[in-house]
């Protein structure tokens, strides 16, 4: 994702509750942690994600509570450990996906982000690749995404990242044609105008695996 200029949020791998201690205080609090694992993919569900963490005592228990929660969720699971990454807030939620066609080949999904997109399937859909205006066609055409023009006394989102990074992600879906099964950036955090988006979490399945 780094590669075709899709921001996301910083973070670093550790094996130890000890390298996460230290991997939180080089990011700063708050953070999050969440299981390092191949074949764990739906962290919420697995119970594998703390938010959050304020210190370093709350990071050493997550990361047992983590690795333990694993190991009966998926006995059979790779870990290797925990990713610890920046607590990214202030910003507005929403899904980019891309799956595959057998007709249409790469077809490109925006939405509401984090569990209200299941709750709601509240999305539009185009084919890849889209322009600018299929950009800006697509985030009107999705209810939630009202929110990302202020609410309440929140900031106006950055609509202009927004739209650019859902042009970014239909390319990469055409380039990797053939090779990408699935992607899916949930939730993809839309800062405040001028701060750009964050991908907080992403889940890429490439075929054959």
């Amino acid at each position: 994702m780094a590669a075709w200029g899709i921001a996301s949020a910083r973070e670093h791998r550790a094996h130890s509750a000890e390298a996460a201690v230290a991997a939180a205080e080089q990011l700063g609090f708050p953070v999050a942690l969440k299981v390092d694992s191949p074949d764990i993919l739906h962290k919420t569900e697995a119970g594998v994600l703390r938010l959050n963490l304020g210190g370093a005592a709350q990071v050493r228990i997550a990361y047992a509570e983590i690795v333990a929660s694993a190991k009966v969720y998926a006995p059979q699971a790779r870990i290797t450990g925990v990713s610890v990454q920046e607590m990214v807030g202030g910003g507005v939620e929403v899904i980019i996906g891309v799956s595959y066609d057998p007709q249409l080949g790469p077809v490109l999904l925006f939405g509401s982000g984090g569990v209200m997109v299941e709750v709601y399937n509240d999305v539009a859909l185009r084919r890849c690749p889209i322009t600018r205006s299929e950009a800006q066609a697509m985030i009107a055409e999705v209810k939630g995404a009202r929110l990302l023009q202020g609410f309440r006394g929140r900031p106006a989102a950055d609509l202009k990242a927004l739209e650019d990074t859902l042009e970014r992600v239909s390319h990469l879906a055409m380039h990797l044609e053939g090779h990408l099964a699935e992607l899916d950036i949930n939730p993809l955090m839309v800062l405040p105008s001028g701060q750009g988006v964050k991908a907080v979490d992403a889940l890429v399945v490439f075929r054959g695996t």
